[in-house]
């Protein structure tokens, strides 16, 4: 039992340390890993749980993902940021290995805003 929770904290920072990675990095999805996090911190310890909920950059988006969603202006304004620093790259490098890489990374995030829930238009 002991052994599970330290397993779970340690996975959960592992997927925090990601997930604000993911913020700041276009190519690392930031969302699927702070769910991770929140996830891991959930089945380990009620304080680390409730301090990730509470915070005020982290917090409003895990809630976001657990209710209604992204709007659909919210993805693609997410995905044609990652486009617009990736795409100069893919562009501009001679490694075909890289290109390959860089666009399958593309088509990967794209799927995963397909599969996000998208919200609703917000109102006025």
């Amino acid at each position: 039992m002991i052994v599970s929770k330290v397993l779970f904290i340690i996975g959960g920072f592992a997927m925090l340390a990601l997930g604000v990675a993911g913020i700041v990095l276009p190519v690392l999805p930031a969302t699927p890993f702070l769910l991770a996090a929140s996830f891991c911190f959930m089945k380990s310890s009620a304080r680390l749980y409730n301090w990730i909920m509470t915070n005020q950059f982290i917090g409003p988006r895990i809630e976001r993902m657990r209710g209604a969603g992204l709007t659909a202006k919210e993805k693609i304004c997410i995905y044609l940021f990652a486009c617009l620093l990736i795409v100069p790259i893919i562009v501009l490098t001679e490694s075909t290995r890289l290109r390959i890489f860089l666009t399958a990374l593309l088509v990967i995030k794209a799927a995963v805003f397909l599969r996000i829930k998208t919200a609703p238009r917000k109102s006025g």
